[in-house]
């Protein structure tokens, strides 16, 4: 079975995942690392400078892996990870303004920073995961202000109970007020708010 750690590039899957593995002592699956370094993509997005994975192949790669046991996977495409062996979803959710920080200090484009900053506001990735996994076992957890160990340990609370935030518990919109409107009217392609 997997725990699928997702979210908005930038948000902080990649750490957290990394030591929830270690402290369940179970594999890790960084996605993206693994259609690239098993020749799973589909094409290059030189827009966004990324590979397109396949995501029929990646599903069939994760589904192999599964067999060998429980792993952590890591990915913000939440369509590539098969519905049946994923026993938790946690979606890490990053308050977008520090979202933005971090994804302007990795040198992400202008476009591909509020692309995913609209993205963590409208909630695209929780909602693919409530789809693909239902809201049963689907949990977002508000990374923003805390340290990786508060976030790692409230993961394996959901990991552990299957207790936690549920979808819906995060409203960016709410909390922005007019600030989220600025982001969502902004212009993708000059990267410049309204």
């Amino acid at each position: 079975m997997l725990v699928l750690i997702a979210g908005t590039p930038g948000v902080g899957k990649t750490t957290v995942a990394r030591e929830v593995a270690k402290r369940l002592g179970v594999a890790y699956v960084n996605v993206a690392e693994l259609a690239v370094n098993e020749g799973l993509v589909a094409g290059y997005d030189s827009e966004r400078g990324a590979y397109v994975i396949d995501e029929e192949a990646v599903r069939a790669k994760l589904r192999e892996l599964a067999l060998r046991g429980r792993a952590v996977v890591d990915t913000h495409v939440v369509s590539a990870v098969p519905p049946e062996l994923v026993e938790v979803a946690v979606v890490l959710r990053l308050d977008p303004r520090e979202l933005e920080r971090r994804l302007k200090a990795r040198g992400y484009p202008p476009s591909k920073v509020l692309e995913n900053v609209q993205a963590e506001i409208l909630d695209a990735c929780l909602i693919e995961a409530v789809e693909a996994f239902g809201e049963e076992r689907t949990f977002e957890v508000d990374a923003s202000g805390k340290s990786v160990d508060e976030v790692v340990e409230e993961v394996l609370k959901i990991v552990r109970e299957r207790r936690g935030g549920k979808p819906g518990s995060v409203n960016w919109l709410e909390r922005l007020g007019d600030e989220a409107y600025r982001y969502l009217t902004a212009d993708a392609r000059r990267g410049n708010a309204a």
